[in-house]
């Protein structure tokens, strides 16, 4: 039997980074029937391992402007399912589709909210929308008070539906309020606003997890549509929803991110994923309003509120990156992305699951990665026991301290 001896944990943390374990994959799912990109996407949970998936609107190839938004919706069934069309989502009072909606999911009831026409004069949208998953068709609700466009929304208790920051098209500009829906009541309320930047944000990205908002990078308006790499997070008052107490971090590692894939939804340890984007703002056809292309990140990032820390993630697969997205949605034990934006003008049909490796470093089950975990491990591979097998091969080889190590490295996401 081999015998491993370390002096201690931290030297093995601090050689992590040479490994080049994979955390999690990406697995192809149906594609749509059509490139699409900025579709406003959410997923139902039918209870028996079955879910849907809805994508609702969005800008066709070559993504140049009004005539390629679409208002064509589509669902797929999952597992086993293909992408069929439903009800077209609702024109604006102009009689034109939109993209920058948000689609999400509260209680197994699913909500289309704001998105903006790309016409010469864009108009934000104001009503708020209920799927009607039986019959296929659409009940308007109490609308926005502010209309938003690529906004941030956010789920809480099941019961209610923040709207956070966002482009205003009436105001031509961002605007800083934080707005709450409660599904049960059919009413709006306004929330503690976010404190920065000071004009808001569009194309941002966050989530929320437990009682914790959370949003980070996106454009402000002032200077000519910058990138922000501002990241904030936000405690929601339990008793009061619409209290938040906001507090500024540092920026995530990596670079800041604009139309990025946000889970709705967070990991088992309540870790929030958020997954490509790019650093260039851009308005619909991926050119940048800098005048230089826009270009998607190869970057998948988790963000945890309780220990205040970012993990970037290494995923296999054969995805190609992309950007121009709305939201990164649960799928089974998996996460789902549907089309998107692969370079300017070109969007793409294809749709993936990406699945996070479980946390087995965590031997002890305490919900982190610590030298007792690793005198765990030591001591199972020495005596032969499974639970030293941490690259999963079914084997017990020298090829396990290097999973372990990597598995430390990202800890329990």
């Amino acid at each position: 039997m081999m015998v491993i001896r370390f002096v201690s944990f931290a030297v093995v943390v601090g050689v992590v980074g040479a490994c080049a374990a994979q955390d999690g994959r990406w697995e192809a799912l149906p594609s749509l029937p059509e490139a699409v990109s900025n579709n406003a996407v959410t997923s139902v949970d039918h209870g028996d391992g079955t879910w849907t998936i809805y994508s609702f609107m969005g800008i066709r190839p070559p993504a140049l402007g009004l005539a390629q938004a679409t208002l064509e919706s589509r669902k797929l069934d999952w597992p086993g399912g293909v992408w069929e069309p439903i009800a077209d989502a609702p024109a604006d009072s102009r009689g034109r589709a939109k993209i920058a909606a948000s689609a999400v999911t509260v209680a197994g009831e699913v909500y289309l909210i704001g998105g903006y026409s790309p016409a010469r004069n864009e108009i934000t949208e104001k009503r708020l929308f209920r799927y009607n998953q039986d019959t296929d068709d659409y009940t308007e609700l109490a609308p926005v008070p502010f209309e938003v466009d690529d906004t941030v929304p956010a789920v809480y208790q099941d019961r209610y539906i923040y709207l956070i920051s966002g482009w205003h098209g009436p105001a031509n500009d961002n605007i800083a309020n934080v707005q709450l829906y409660d599904t049960h009541l059919d009413t709006w309320q306004q929330c503690t606003p976010i404190p920065g930047p000071f004009d808001g944000l569009f194309g941002h990205t966050g989530g929320i997890s437990g009682d914790t908002l959370l949003y980070c990078d996106g454009a402000v308006s002032n200077g000519g549509f910058l990138i922000s790499d501002s990241f904030y997070t936000g405690v929601i008052d339990p008793n009061d929803p619409t209290q938040i107490a906001w507090t500024k971090r540092p920026p995530h590692p990596g670079e800041p991110t604009y139309r990025a894939a946000a889970g709705q939804g967070t990991l088992d340890h309540g870790s929030v994923l958020i997954v490509g984007g790019t650093d260039n703002p851009y308005n619909t056809s991926g050119g940048g309003y800098d005048g230089n292309p826009s270009l998607p990140l190869h970057q998948v990032l988790a963000y945890t509120p309780d220990s205040d820390r970012w993990t970037v993630l290494h995923i296999a697969g054969d995805k190609p990156d992309t950007m121009d997205h709305r939201n990164l949605v649960r799928l089974g034990d998996g996460w789902a992305i549907v089309g998107g934006m692969t370079s300017p003008q070109h969007a793409t049909a294809t749709c993936w699951m990406l699945t996070i490796e479980p946390c087995r470093a965590d031997l002890d089950e305490d919900g982190d990665t610590d030298g007792d975990d690793f005198q765990l491990w030591l001591d199972a591979f020495n005596a032969g026991e499974p639970a030293a097998d941490q690259n999963n091969d079914g084997n017990i080889t020298p090829a396990d301290y290097s999973a372990f190590l990597a598995g430390a490295r990202r800890g329990c996401l």
